[in-house]
């Protein structure tokens, strides 16, 4: 008796990769220390951007003043 197995192509075997994605959407309120200051001011998403090198980033704009930055996923903390 003869068992018949099929092989799978690239694009139909199962891939076991884990697919990272940003923890904060556009439109979020995050919290960001500015100059290495223990305290921290409000800021909102206002895009995603890829990985650096360091991690996803993203780019911020201040409630307080209206500037913006471009920040890695962990220098930042949900409010």
């Amino acid at each position: 008796m003869s068992e018949s197995r099929t092989k799978l192509t690239r694009q139909q075997a199962p891939r076991n990769r884990t697919v990272l994605t940003h923890r904060y959407a556009v439109g979020a309120a995050v919290l960001y220390g500015i100059g290495g200051k223990t305290e921290k001011s409000r800021f909102k998403i206002t895009r995603q951007m890829p990985d650096g090198g360091d991690g996803f980033q993203y780019r911020i704009k201040a409630d307080h003043d209206g500037q913006e930055r471009i920040v890695t996923e962990a220098n930042l903390e949900r409010i």
